[in-house]
C-alpha cells in the first residue's frame, strides 16, 4: 500500500473515531444510554482507536524506504554523476568527561569511493587532532603527541567497519552503502522511534560478509527520509585481571560512537547534511569519556582531481 493510500485510511479511521466520539457524548448527555450499551460502545471505541494506532505504527517495506532515502539524497543522475568530494569548514570540540576542553579548527572530508580522508586540526599540541585515512583496503589512524593515540583513533582502530563499508560520514561519504543498488549489507528494518520529538525510521546494519561485534543503527526522518543519526556500538564483557596474582573483576566496559546531521542543503543537484555532531561516549573501569565534535561544512566541491598519496599518512 503506498503512503498517500495509508494517509487516506488513516483520515477516514480517525474521522470515524472523532464521529463516533462525539456522539456518545450527547447520548450520555442525554442520559439515553444504558450501562450496558455504555459498556459496548466504549468497546468499539477502543477497537476503532487500535485501528488509528495500528495504521499510524504500521511497518515500511525495507525497498520503499530505501528508494525514498535514495530520491531525498539527489536524483539518479545527480548521484551518478558525482565521483568525488571535497567538503571543508570549522568543528568546535568539547570535552564533557575525563578532562575539560573546548576547542576550535577546521575539518576537511576528501571522499572517492570507497577511499575516504578526515582531517581536523586543531591550534593544540596536547590535542592538534585527529587525522584518518582508509585507502579502500587499510585503515590509518594519526598519532598524538608522544606517540600516543586519541580516544577516537583507538576506537577506529578497534572497529573499523564505519570506514571499511562507506558509513562513516553519512551521504557526505561518497561510498555510502545505501545509494548503491543493489545495497550489498543485510539490512533489518526496525520500526519507528522518537528522538528529541522526531519520529525516525531504524534500520539495523550488518555487513555482507563476516561477522561483527560492532552493533550499527541507521535512522531516517519519518517525512524527508534523509539519513540522520548513525550509532556504533560495542562491549567488552566482564574479565578476570591478567596478572599472575590478580583476582580481581574487571567490569563490563561500553563504547558508543554516534553521528547527527542536519542543516541539509543541495550542492549540486546533491542533498546534503551541512552540520554534523560527531559523539563518543566510553564507559570502562579505568575512565570514562564523553567528548563531541561539531562540524559545519560551509564548502563543497565535487568531481576534482584528488591524488592517491591523500588516502594515507605514510
Amino acid at each position: 500500500m503506498s503512503t498517500r493510500r495509508n494517509e487516506e485510511v488513516d483520515a477516514r479511521v480517525r474521522g470515524s473515531f472523532d464521529q463516533s466520539h462525539s456522539a456518545f457524548v450527547l447520548f450520555v448527555r442525554a442520559g439515553l444510554l444504558t450501562s450496558f450499551h455504555r459498556f459496548l460502545i466504549c468497546v468499539c471505541l477502543l477497537l476503532i482507536g487500535s485501528c488509528v494506532a495500528t495504521a499510524q505504527d504500521k511497518k515500511m517495506e525495507l525497498p520503499e524506504l530505501l528508494s525514498r532515502h535514495q530520491q531525498a539524497v539527489g536524483s539518479a543522475a545527480a548521484r551518478g554523476a558525482i565521483k568525488s568530494r571535497f567538503a571543508a569548514g570549522t568543528v568546535k570540540f568539547v570535552s564533557r568527561m575525563g578532562s575539560s576542553v573546548n576547542l576550535e579548527g577546521t575539518i576537511g572530508l576528501v571522499s572517492v569511493n570507497p577511499k575516504l580522508r578526515y582531517s581536523i586540526k586543531f591550534p593544540s599540541q596536547q590535542y592538534p587532532g585527529e587525522q584518518l585515512a582508509f585507502d579502500g583496503k587499510h585503515l590509518d589512524v594519526g598519532v598524538l603527541q608522544g606517540g600516543r593515540r586519541s580516544a577516537l583513533g583507538l576506537y577506529m582502530q578497534q572497529q573499523d567497519l564505519p570506514l571499511k563499508e562507506g558509513l562513516f560520514g553519512g551521504v557526505l561519504n561518497t561510498g555510502w552503502p545505501l545509494l548503491k543498488d543493489p545495497v550489498d549489507a543485510r539490512l533489518e528494518y526496525k520500526g519507528t522511534k522518537k528522538i528529541d520529538g522526531r519520529l525516525l525510521h531504524v534500520v539495523g546494519y550488518r555487513p555482507q560478509k563476516g561477522s561483527s561485534d560492532l552493533k550499527v543503527t541507521l535512522y531516517f526522518d519519518a517525512e524527508t527520509f534523509r539519513h540522520v543519526r548513525s550509532e556504533y556500538e560495542f562491549q567488552i564483557g566482564a574479565r578476570m585481571g591478567v596478572g599472575p596474582n590478580d583476582s580481581t573483576k574487571i567490569p563490563e566496559s561500553r563504547y558508543s560512537l554516534s553521528e547527527d546531521f542536519d542543516d541539509f542543503k543541495t550542492a549540486d543537484g546533491m542533498t546534503l547534511p551541512h552540520r554534523c555532531k560527531l559523539q563518543l561516549s566510553v564507559q570502562a573501569s579505568m575512565s570514562s569519556i564523553l567528548t563531541d565534535w561539531t562540524l559545519s561544512f560551509t564548502q563543497f566541491a565535487h568531481n576534482q582531481p584528488i591524488e592517491d598519496n591523500v588516502f594515507t599518512l605514510r
